[in-house]
C-alpha cells in the first residue's frame, strides 16, 4: 500500500519457536518429551526419561550400566523401527 507516494511496510510478523524439552532413553534410545513422559527415575543426581515402563524397569535393576551411556538398544532389539519394548 502507498500513501502520497512513500511505500508503506508490513508489519513483520514474529514467529516464536517453542521446542518441547527431550531427553533420550538410556536404554532403547528413543527421543522422549521430559514435560509428558510417564516413566522416569533419578540416579545420582540426574532424572533419565523412558518411553516405557519395561525400558525404565531395565534402567532400576543396574543404572550404573545404562547411565551416561549411548542407550541404542543394549540388551533389546529394533523391530521394524520400532523398539520392540513400547
Amino acid at each position: 500500500m502507498h500513501l502520497a507516494g512513500k511505500p508503506q511496510l508490513e508489519p513483520k510478523k514474529c514467529r516464536v519457536e517453542v521446542k518441547a524439552s527431550m531427553a533420550k532413553d538410556p536404554i532403547c534410545g528413543m527421543t522422549v518429551d521430559e514435560k509428558t513422559a510417564k516413566f522416569k527415575s533419578e540416579y545420582m543426581g540426574k532424572t533419565y526419561y523412558f518411553c516405557s515402563q519395561m525400558c525404565k524397569a531395565t534402567f532400576d535393576k543396574n543404572p550404573a550400566k545404562y547411565a551416561g551411556g549411548s542407550g541404542g538398544h543394549s540388551g533389546h532389539s529394533m523391530q521394524s523401527g520400532n523398539c520392540c519394548c513400547c
